[in-house]
């Protein structure tokens, strides 16, 4: 199967490969996913803890060495993420560990931030924050319409940094995508464990989550 196609098809590339270098605000999923491909040495373990905001890094990132991508698997088993960055980082603590969080995800078992502090366990943690369950939501609109598709799926506009420093790791706010790529460095030079909060755009969904068959 064509690598393309498998991604979200061929014929889109072109228009990903421009949003990959939007400057919207919100920010598009895109330029976040690109950012953190971008990011990525050798040396990085990528772990992706989310629905959308996975499925849209899912298109991009592409870790550099085999054995380095970790995710929630097929069953979509979200709350992974500090799980497997605290697993990851005690098991290779020679190895990067970089990890992207959907908002919904991270609230699952985001308290274990502490216990990497506690243990100093450093690791580039960065929130897709869109304030929603997005890939839930997309479905409930298909099958039920616009009217219900806000139903016990919207979260609050958390601030992640604010979480991460209380708990004595590093955080920074973006909304600006240009801001993305310094915060990024920031953070891997901070030498703490770190949660940049980086605010999407809520109403774009990955191709991914508009093809599942179970929201047709």
């Amino acid at each position: 199967m064509d690598r393309r196609a498998a991604r979200g098809g061929g014929r889109r590339l072109p228009e990903r490969l421009a949003r990959q270098h939007s400057d919207a605000s919100p920010i598009d999923p895109y330029r976040l996913v690109h950012e953190i491909n971008e990011f990525l040495t050798e040396d990085s373990i990528y772990i992706g803890d989310g629905g959308d905001i996975v499925t849209f890094s899912g298109q991009v990132v592409q870790p550099r060495s085999p054995g380095h991508w970790m995710d929630p698997g097929p069953l979509g088993t979200l709350g992974v993420g500090v799980p497997f960055a605290m697993a990851a980082k005690h098991a290779r603590p020679d190895k990067e560990i970089v990890c992207l969080f959907g908002d919904g995800a991270f609230s699952l078992t985001g308290w274990d931030f502490e216990t990497m502090v506690r243990f100093d366990l450093p690791f580039v943690g960065i929130v897709g924050n869109n304030s929603s369950m997005n890939q839930i939501r997309y479905g409930q609109i298909q099958k039920y319409g616009d009217a219900r598709g806000r139903v016990g799926n919207t979260l609050g506009d958390i601030r992640y940094s604010e979480f991460a420093k209380m708990l004595g790791g590093y955080g920074e706010e973006v909304r600006d995508p240009a801001d993305i790529a310094p915060a990024l460095r920031r953070a891997r030079e901070s030498g703490k464990p770190s949660l940049i909060n980086v605010w999407v755009d809520p109403d774009v969904y990955a191709p991914g989550t508009m093809n599942q068959t179970m929201y047709k």
